[in-house]
């Protein structure tokens, strides 16, 4: 099923401290490490906040391009173990 935009899958991004929901929709997987970083960037927009660690299950859409992402910019990314939602 898919949205009449023609969405057809969404990521959130939840803040541990504040249990805030980010939603975004999207058109397919791999728009997810586009969404990561206008995700970042709309939480780091805030003063005096720098996001530290993200954690994430281990979807192909995180692998790529996500963890030297990551580690350019000082972002701890973490996995959840393997097998577990």
């Amino acid at each position: 099923m898919q949205t009449r935009g023609g969405k057809k899958y969404y990521i959130i991004f939840i803040d541990d401290c504040t249990r805030y929901c980010y939603t975004y929709l999207l058109m397919n997987k791999y728009e997810a490490f586009k969404m990561f970083k206008h995700y970042k960037n709309e939480v780091e927009n805030q003063p005096n906040k720098k996001m530290k660690v993200i954690r994430s299950d281990r979807g192909g859409e995180y692998k790529a391009l996500f963890g030297e992402f990551c580690s350019q910019n000082d972002v701890i990314h973490q996995t959840t173990t393997p097998y577990s939602p």
